[in-house]
């Protein structure tokens, strides 16, 4: 069980630290990182089912404008964990990752704010001259950062036992926990307010516009829209581009 632990715990540091992000981000999403944390468990299939549950429940989770409704990163790995180690049906798993995901946002917090440190010393460094010491304050303390906030606690949830965690829930306030909740709300609609905001050109609202009345009037899922606003990007970006050819030819 102690090799078990040290491996999800390395899971879920690597999850949220910046490897994770080096060549694909498909493993900060359940159906990668639940799985890693299965396979570290020894029960890769049962744990694949969970991931994918929990998956599909946050199927549009964006970080839009810096905002987070829920950490899912801590929900794949602890959800994941939790379903496997307590027997439970993989159908449960979003029972055991939205607590974890709404407690991720004060740890996502936490990690982006104290990283913020190193970005000081790292400035200070390359005023300096320091190169080396610039990269280093870049790529190495996030490590003990993610391995303190995301690390510690998914190993104790392994080593210990599911006990452990359920008793750690407990002590947080209900109060803190419905907070969690509102903000989560809240932060969808923020973000897409920011993203208005960065999109808010004449010539684009009209698509934003037609996408959620779509959304609200058709019921067409995410993927049908995305699908159509694929082919209206298609035949948009060709006529621009004859437009563009018509007016670049030579007058006779």
């Amino acid at each position: 069980m102690l090799t078990s632990a040290i491996l999800v715990a390395l899971v879920a540091t690597l999850s949220t630290w910046w490897v994770s992000h080096l060549l694909t981000r498909t493993w900060l999403y359940p159906i990668m990182s639940g799985f890693m944390t299965a396979l570290a468990l020894g029960e890769p299939m049962v744990g694949m089912q969970a991931a994918a549950y929990i998956n599909l429940a946050y199927l549009g989770w964006m970080t839009v404008g810096g905002t987070m409704p829920g950490n899912l990163m801590v929900a794949s790995v602890f959800g994941t964990a939790m379903t496997v180690l307590s027997g439970a049906d993989p159908s449960t798993a979003v029972v055991f990752a939205v607590p974890f995901s709404l407690l991720g946002i004060l740890s996502w917090q936490g990690y982006m704010t104290i990283n913020s440190i190193w970005v000081h010393m790292a400035e200070d460094m390359l005023n300096k001259g320091n190169i080396t010491g610039m990269r280093l304050m870049n790529y190495v303390p996030s490590f003990f950062v993610s391995f303190i906030l995301n690390g510690i606690p998914a190993f104790c949830l392994v080593y210990f036992g599911t006990e452990f965690m359920k008793e750690f829930l407990e002590v947080i306030p209900t109060h803190l926990v419905s907070a969690f909740e509102v903000i989560g709300g809240i932060m969808p609609a923020l973000g897409i307010t920011m993203l208005v905001s960065f999109l808010g050109k004449k010539h684009l609202m009209p698509f934003f516009f037609l996408g959620f009345l779509v959304a609200a009037y058709f019921e067409l899922s995410i993927m049908g829209i995305a699908l159509f606003a694929i082919v209206i990007a298609v035949i948009k970006s060709g006529k621009d581009f004859i437009a563009s050819d018509d007016q670049a030819a030579p007058q006779k």
